[in-house]
């Protein structure tokens, strides 16, 4: 098997080893061969995420403000994306292994982003726009699935990787969102039906998280959730204003929000300039590494590529990961990167600001 899984998967055999997943214990061997197929079909990812980021990377240069980042999706994310309840995804067909993430400063600059991206990937599937269409969760953002062709002749493959182009506000509110998983112990990413929600306090905190997407929806001037269908600014404010669960939620989360962007980091990235700062961060241990890589160094994309992946497989091999949220990040200024801050307190305390400020 070991020298099979060398050469590259085909989409075929991706999607068959991900049916071997979701199907067979995890202690069988046919299950273990399965894993190292999906690796290695992950790793064929790299290539044309790379591509991907760098092209990206063209369209942020142009747009005031704004951050880019990279990342490959993980193993245990990968996996429980293919076992996921109620879905029947398959690994051959998953469209976010590569992911890239364009954050701008408003809608404005999102259109920008958008005219930019038909001209430099001119084999997008059709957008999924979440913004014009929000998720009933209440998740806000645009996504291009672009196709990147890797290798020549018979041995060359379509892949796909996911472009996420978002504004500050849905950005605040998608990582908070994550946040809160972390403070409750739910997964709150993850799309439910109201129905499939086994506790009294998922649905509540559900519900405030609805509410907060309204709100900054309203404040973008773009259609809110369907649930809010009709609510103007008044409305919204006193049903804000009188929830109990929406006060719980932001003093739950002000309350977890004791980690703050660190001054030393602010000081390093005002002397490296604008660049690519690798961010690595345990959430176990608190701890925190950043690594730059000088925007005017010809090979800068290449080395800190290399480095996000040696990080991530520091992490693959054991399970004793050191860091258990790797990012690659292109920032101007500090400002910039605490967006894509990887312990989300800069993001919480933005979106708790926001939403305290609409209530006023």
């Amino acid at each position: 098997m070991e020298s099979e899984v060398t050469m590259n998967v085909s989409r075929r055999k991706a999607t068959a080893a991900g049916h071997v997943l979701r199907n067979c214990p995890p202690e069988s061997q046919e299950y273990q061969d399965a894993i190292a197929v999906m690796l290695q079909w992950r790793e064929q990812h790299i290539v044309p995420t790379q591509e991907s980021f760098r092209r990206l990377l063209e369209i942020s240069k142009e747009i005031p403000g704004s951050v880019a980042t990279y990342r490959l999706k993980r193993q245990s994310s990968i996996l429980a994306k293919l076992t996921r309840r109620g879905n029947d995804f398959e690994l051959g067909a998953i469209d976010d292994i590569g992911g890239c993430r364009l954050i701008v400063n408003d809608m404005r600059q999102v259109e920008e982003a958008c005219r930019r991206m038909r001209d430099l990937f001119p084999e997008a599937k059709p957008p999924k726009n979440y913004i014009e269409c929000p998720e009933s969760s209440g998740y806000r953002s645009y996504h291009d699935v672009v196709q990147m062709r890797v290798g020549e002749g018979k041995s060359s493959l379509l892949y796909r990787v996911e472009i996420q182009i978002r504004t500050k506000l849905q950005h605040y509110w998608s990582t908070t969102v994550e946040a809160a998983g972390e403070i409750y112990n739910l997964d709150l990413k993850t799309p439910k039906p109201e129905e499939d929600c086994s506790e009294e306090k998922e649905r509540r905190i559900r519900d405030s998280l609805r509410v907060a997407s309204a709100i900054f929806a309203m404040k973008e001037g773009t259609p809110m959730p369907i649930q809010f269908k009709g609510t103007d600014e008044a409305q919204l404010a006193k049903a804000v204003r009188s929830s109990a669960d929406f006060e719980t939620l932001l003093d739950d989360l002000e309350a977890s929000d004791d980690t703050v962007f660190p001054v030393s980091w602010a000081d390093a990235v005002r002397a490296e300039g604008t660049g690519l700062y690798l961010l690595e961060f345990s959430r176990t241990e608190q701890i925190l590494n950043m690594r730059a890589f000088p925007a005017d160094a010809s090979d800068a994309l290449d080395t800190a590529v290399l480095a996000y992946q040696n990080a991530e497989n520091a992490g693959n091999n054991d399970g004793s990961a050191p860091f258990d949220n790797v990012v690659l990040v292109y920032a101007r200024n500090p400002d910039q990167l605490k967006l894509a801050y990887p312990n989300y307190s800069s993001n919480v305390q933005a979106f708790v600001m926001q939403v305290k400020n609409f209530m006023q």
